[in-house]
């Protein structure tokens, strides 16, 4: 299945203007980002829908998979919600590739606060494209 980035994604494209744009960047051990949610992604008031933070810590998982060299699409994506997302206060986000067995690439992913605490932490079975 060819996958294409054409800049449209919700999580990290620059043409969706509805979308978080992420801008995701490859490190030494996998991928990273920061951002800084905007009210617009709130669900209730000054917390950050649950079903964001899923797209983000699936975002990462994704990149993860793509900076090691691989085109990927989730199969499964594991969930661990510890704290609250809140409305304008700075997060980071980290993915890395954790294992490869055939098609199958497991990924995970974690978001923290500006104090390093876990907002959430996820692991992906990605599959090859």
């Amino acid at each position: 299945m060819p996958v294409d980035n054409v800049g449209t994604c919700f999580a990290c494209g620059k043409k969706n203007p509805h979308g978080l744009q992420l801008d995701v960047k490859e490190t030494p051990g996998g991928v990273e980002f920061e951002f800084e949610p905007p009210q617009k992604f709130e669900g209730w008031q000054g917390i950050i829908h649950g079903g964001i933070v899923a797209t983000m810590l699936d975002e990462l998982c994704a990149w993860a998979c793509t900076a090691r060299g691989f085109d990927a699409v989730t199969g499964e994506l594991s969930v661990r919600y510890r704290q609250p997302m809140k409305v304008g206060h700075r997060v980071k986000g980290t993915g890395r590739l954790a294992a490869v067995r055939g098609r199958l690439l497991l990924a995970e992913s974690r978001l923290t606060d500006e104090n390093g605490n876990i907002i959430a932490e996820a692991r992906g079975k990605m599959m090859k494209a």
